[in-house]
């Protein structure tokens, strides 16, 4: 029995996709040159797909022996420490553990093993190359490097396997596949996310919270994913880590890192409409010793649309540097820039009643977007971040980013009115404006284990900044719901002298909000069975919202202001059996919220309380998990649309008035990773009912019940690779007073798509996709201010050639 085992920071071994786990018995063949211990050790691990866990110091100054031939996996490891004063410890068919100055076999004199604080290389949170669906860590929830099966609380990894399986390159994509959550296409460049029946969720990159507009720009929204290795989705509250309690969902990307050993890859792909794609990503080591290693990403694409005159084109570049610049101390700088230009662009669906009430019918091609003007989107991100392993097991860790995302250029799309009989009553949103965001955001961390009672506990104490501000102007005449000249039917974007709706700056508004959250948390054994994971957040909140209407001079200033506000969180997890474990967790609610009432005041944050109970089990080694829960969710100062008020307020947004006492009741059931040797899933099952005091349902635009599934199985010896994925939802709908009165329905539907990759030998593999695949035409959402609508995209295929190396 080890005595004194502490699962710390996970370094990441990548291996190669197509690697299986070998046992120790095994031949593999072996191509290990001699360098540091630890790049050597993930090099061992991407060719066999073990486990290896070691302790930072245990393997600091030293170089492993090379390795080379064919031979056992544990022998292979023997040759590798040959000279390093490192031996193994074989502790299970795939799984190793390697100790300072100690002989195989070796103990103390009780006959245990007393180690620090151990590695585990092989597992963690990056997937990229393990070929999964799932992961076998997560700090989404707690900050606490926990197992799925450990967490308190419903989490999705989105994987990197399944992202190039499916071939979602969009962060909209993966949400679309993804357990318990709706995406709604506002247009064609902004999504609205709603989880448990809400939306507006919260956005980490890296963990950091990440604020953005959602009004004239899309920014998470349309992140693209090769910058990406996962995707956490935390379904409910999450106030311990993403500075608001939130009832809806965390969204928290994770970006690819440098890594130990060189590879890469380029690829290509072709698709419905004329869409063209390429991407490149190369990772090592920038010097002989591998203490500098550095990754360099970048895509391009050029695509039409299914929606008639809308191009894309949009450039993304990545680089990342880590340096090990002293013992134990590792410097990471990175930095992305993301281009994007869209032509005949929406701002907003296309209005849904005619005059009579009854609904539009529209060709599926049909694009409210018009104007010959591009608009511009250009995000950049920098970020640097120190992390330093105590001998202790402890870890400090600090994290500064600057993001910055500027959206400027003519938007003009016939997405309001009523529609007459013959197609006349359209009326065209939009105008000439420009909008900066920019965000500074600080993340701090200290996390370590404790021995207290004789057992051995884990904490985390932390504080997380950001400072946001968002300038937002309109120029020119605007259109102003200027009717659109003839039928809606014959609308094909142009717009007579565009160039006379240009001009000088009409409105300006600044929006501040600073946010500063000091937290800790901590999992506490209880038992060897029994652990409890509690924790809480301190927030102080500021808002200032500052206008200027150049027209008539008039000025505005509104603030908002929330110091020492404590939220709690705690959660207990029972271990059932070695694979099953039953928990239970409660958060409050606290969010502030920017929406305004009729009388133009700021409405008051949303409090309340999040409970959920479940049952989790873990198998194959964390190979594949599974999960059931339950969820209760309480809620007062609910922001809902005022509609005793037609129109907007005077800074184009719409009234909102509060509601108490809304309820959230659901349950889910997830599966994620191997089934059986080479059969990934990655899916499951949700139903969410809100309602008010009264009874009465809430948030009809998203759906009761819903499934999001996918998989793909790898056919032993042949190199094909086969799948597809299903996703079904149940009706939503919603009724409207302005500006129509009318009723839309969209009852269940079920969205079906194929995937197919063959391996050719030398690192070559091509794939196709196919989307939508018996062609079903819905709605894809509805937007309850505006009575619009959007569909969803026809069928369509794409067909990818990638090489690796």
């Amino acid at each position: 029995m080890i005595a004194s085992t502490v699962l710390a920071t996970t370094h990441l071994a990548v291996p190669a996709a197509h690697a299986e786990q070998q046992t120790a018995g095994q031949t593999v063949a072996f191509d290990i040159p001699a360098q540091p211990l630890s790049s050597a050790i993930a090099a061992f691990v991407r060719t066999t797909g073990w486990e290896v866990g070691f302790t930072s110091k245990a393997v600091a100054g030293k170089r492993s022996t090379a390795v080379n031939g064919s031979m056992a996996p544990a022998r292979a490891l023997q040759t590798l420490l040959a000279g390093t004063g490192v031996s193994a410890r074989i502790s299970g068919p795939s799984t190793a553990a390697l100790v300072a100055g100690l002989p195989a076999g070796g103990g103390a004199a009780d006959g245990s093993t007393s180690l620090e604080t151990i590695t585990v290389e092989g597992q963690g949170t990056t997937t990229e190359g393990t070929g999964s669906y799932t992961t076998s860590q997560t700090s989404s929830a707690t900050g606490l490097p926990l197992t799925l099966r450990e967490t308190p609380q419903s989490v999705t990894v989105v994987t990197r396997q399944k992202m190039e399986d499916q071939n979602l390159t969009t962060i909209a994509d993966v949400l679309r596949q993804t357990p318990g959550i709706t995406v709604h296409q506002m247009d064609s460049e902004r999504t609205m996310v709603y989880a448990r029946g809400f939306s507006n969720p919260n956005w980490q990159i890296d963990g950091i919270p990440t604020w953005y507009r959602v009004q004239y720009g899309s920014g998470p929204s349309v992140s693209n994913m090769v910058l990406y290795d996962h995707v956490d989705v935390l379904r409910g509250a999450s106030g311990l880590m993403a500075g608001a309690g939130d009832p809806s969902t965390t969204i928290s990307l994770a970006r690819k890192l440098p890594t130990d050993t060189f590879q890469g890859y380029l690829s290509g792909s072709a698709g419905s409409w004329q869409a063209y794609r390429s991407e490149f990503d190369v990772s090592g080591p920038l010097n002989a010793e591998g203490t500098i290693r550095g990754r360099f990403v970048t895509s391009l694409e050029d695509a039409n649309s299914y929606l008639d005159r809308y191009d894309l084109r949009e450039g993304v570049v990545y680089g990342v540097v880590e340096a090990d610049v002293a013992e134990n101390t590792t410097l990471t700088l990175g930095t992305d820039y993301q281009r994007r230009r869209t032509y005949n662009t929406q701002f907003g669906g296309f209005p849904l009643f005619h005059t009579d009430g009854s609904l539009v019918d529209y060709d599926w091609s049909f694009n409210p977007g018009g104007g010959s003007l591009p608009y511009n989107q250009d995000f950049r991100t920098h970020f640097v971040r120190l992390d330093h392993e105590f001998d202790n097991g402890w870890k400090l860790h600090a994290d500064y980013s600057y993001y910055r995302a500027k959206r400027w250029g003519m938007l003009a799309s016939a997405s309001w009115g009523t529609i007459n009989p013959d197609g006349t009553g359209a009326q065209l949103l939009g105008g000439q404006l420009a909008t900066t965001t920019t965000q500074h955001a600080i993340d701090t961390y200290l996390e370590g284990p404790v021995e207290l009672f004789g057992r051995q506990h884990d904490l985390r104490f932390g504080i997380t900044s950001t400072f946001g501000e968002d300038d937002h102007g309109t120029y020119g005449t605007g259109f102003d719901y200027e009717p659109v000249a003839g039928s809606i039917f014959d609308w094909n974007g142009y717009i007579p002298n565009l160039d006379s709706y240009l001009g000088s700056q009409r409105f300006r508004s600044i929006t501040e909000i600073d946010q500063i959250g000091v937290y800790g948390s901590g999992r506490f054994r209880l038992s060897d069975d029994l652990s409890l994971i509690a924790g809480s957040r301190v927030v102080f909140y500021q808002y200032d919202f500052n206008s200027h209407d150049f027209d008539s001079g008039a000025r505005s200033s509104q603030s908002s202001e929330r110091n020492g506000e404590w939220i709690p969180y705690a959660g207990l997890v029972y271990d059932l059996t070695d694979n099953w474990s039953a928990y239970a967790s409660y958060t409050q609610i606290f969010k502030q919220q920017a929406y305004r009432d009729k009388d133009f005041n700021i409405i008051a944050p949303t409090t309340g309380s999040n409970y959920e109970l479940g049952i989790k089990g873990a198998f194959f080694d964390d190979r594949l998990n599974v999960s059931l829960a339950g969820f209760y969710v309480q809620q007062d100062n609910l922001a809902t649309r005022d509609r005793s008020v037609p129109g907007t307020l005077p800074d184009g947004t719409f009234p909102y008035k509060t509601i108490d006492g809304a309820v959230t009741k659901g349950v889910e059931l997830e599966i994620s990773g191997e089934v059986l040797p080479g059969w990934q899933v990655g899916g499951g099952f949700t139903h969410s009912r809100t309602e008010d005091a009264d009874g009465v349902r809430i948030s009809t635009i998203t759906p009761e019940n819903m499934v999001r599934i996918a998989t793909s199985y790898a056919i032993p010896d042949t190199g094909l690779t086969v799948g597809g994925n299903v996703s079904w939802q149940s009706k939503i709908f919603n009724t409207w007073f302005w500006p129509a009165s009318g009723t839309a329905v969209q009852d269940s539907y079920a969205v079906v798509g194929l995937m197919a990759k063959y391996d050719f030998e030398n690192g070559v593999a091509a794939s196709l996709n196919v989307n939508n695949l018996f062609n079903e035409k819905y709605y894809s959402s509805f937007d309850e201010n505006y009575a619009t609508g959007n569909f969803g995209a026809p069928r369509n295929v794409t067909f990818t050639l990638k090489k690796t190396f």
